[in-house]
């Protein structure tokens, strides 16, 4: 029986660093399995748009990747972005003992974006212990760049951001999920009916007649600062925290919301109460 077993494993071990050898000696045949590894594990996200442009290896079996692009479906369309660099800090063969393997990335960004976009970086673990961490940096975005979440909305909007956005997700485990954003003074524009979010929350009042008529302006409106926070503090219950100061008008808003999910289908809930993807 242990002869049995050496031997199983000595065969798992030769047909992996075979597979491993086929993989680097060619290039072109990793580069499609990548791609096609990539957008199979995507799928409802970027709909089999996902392309590498580059695909290089560094001892020992770290990989490097250049220029990712892929369409992300959103309830306005699809929406190209791009990843600059995406490298593994770690071999890729630790995934086969189920070790954690470390990557970074820069340069995330909407394709039209003129800006550096999101870095950060995320790890993987497979097998019974699985995990996902995320940790990412939105300080060199602004305003401009997120107007596609919500056109709408959004459209003109403007100001320097920054702040950061972190996900976990470890087997047998909630999820965790924080986003914290703040636009700092001097501030930007915005559009005037984006006031209407907080109109069904502030009480009858001056305020609320400020922000009325803040509202119906049907023009772009100049906020001093802003800030939003959500958090998901249980596997089924988020809470977003929204502040914003209108000079012209003397307004401080402030904005509590508690929002239900399925704690079976957090991340995807998550994406698409912030706009980000429409699941079909």
């Amino acid at each position: 029986m242990k002869k049995r077993t050496v031997f199983t494993l000595f065969l798992a071990v030769a047909l992996a660093g075979s597979a491993v050898w086929g993989f680097l000696r060619l290039p072109r045949t990793g580069h499609s399995l990548l791609e096609w590894q990539f957008n199979r594990s995507a799928k409802e996200y970027f709909a089999d748009s996902i392309r590498i442009e580059k695909v290089s290896w560094a001892r020992p079996f770290k990989i490097h990747l250049s220029r990712i692009t892929g369409q992300l479906q959103t309830r306005q369309g699809p929406v190209p972005l791009a990843i600059r660099s995406l490298e593994s800090q770690d071999p890729l063969f630790l995934f086969i003992s189920q070790k954690p393997v470390r990557f970074i990335f820069e340069g995330l960004r909407s394709q039209v974006s003129s800006r550096m976009g999101i870095s950060g970086n995320f790890v993987i673990q497979t097998g019974s212990a699985s995990r996902f961490e995320l940790t990412s940096d939105l300080g060199k975005t602004a305003l401009e760049d997120w107007q596609w979440l919500d056109p709408q909305n959004l459209d003109g909007a403007t100001g320097a951001m920054k702040g950061s956005l972190t996900f976990r997700q470890i087997s047998g485990q909630e999820p965790e999920f924080s986003l914290d954003l703040e636009a700092p003074e001097p501030g930007g524009n915005i559009q005037a009916r984006f006031f209407d979010l907080f109109l069904p929350y502030l009480p009858t009042s001056l305020q609320k007649e400020r922000v009325q008529k803040v509202s119906k302006s049907q023009q772009l409106v100049r906020y001093g600062r802003a800030a939003l926070r959500v958090n998901l503090s249980q596997s089924d219950l988020m809470k977003v925290l929204l502040q914003i100061f209108i000079p012209a008008y003397n307004l401080k808003l402030t904005l509590n919301a508690t929002v239900r999910t399925d704690e079976k289908n957090a991340f995807s809930q998550i994406a698409r109460l912030m706009g980000l993807i429409e699941v079909k």
